[in-house]
């Protein structure tokens, strides 16, 4: 990372690629600083990888406030992925169909600078 990303880091990312038994609760750990959070942190988003590679947003943390979920969660997810700690992902009862990536967002407040992505592929293993 450069020292423009100073700022805002990860300062924990869950292992590339993370794996998980069929059936069990995969939890991808994450978490990271900020220099002045009130000032440039708006919020965390969790993401997953949909067909054509692209990501659609599944939760989110507003700083200083609770959980939200997004519309566009997709409805494998709903129900299925909470959060853990500061920055921790967890998703329940992982399925094949969870061989899949997962980002982490750390948004920044307008104008505080750009957001930091940190991308994990989970991979699923048979019982």
């Amino acid at each position: 990372s450069t020292h423009l990303g100073g700022v805002m880091k990860f300062t924990e990312e869950p292992p590339y690629p993370s794996y998980a038994r069929e059936e069990s609760n995969a939890t991808l750990v994450w978490d990271y600083s900020v220099d002045n959070p009130q000032a440039k942190l708006d919020g965390i988003i969790f993401s997953v990888q949909v067909s054509g590679g692209s990501f659609t947003n599944m939760l989110g943390v507003p700083y200083n406030g609770t959980v939200i979920t997004f519309p566009s969660i997709p409805s494998a997810y709903k129900g299925r992925v909470r959060i853990e700690g500061r920055a921790s992902l967890v998703i329940e009862n992982v399925t094949l169909q969870d061989n899949i990536a997962f980002k982490c967002t750390l948004v920044a407040k307008p104008g505080a600078g750009l957001d930091v992505s940190s991308v994990v592929q989970l991979i699923v293993t048979g019982m």
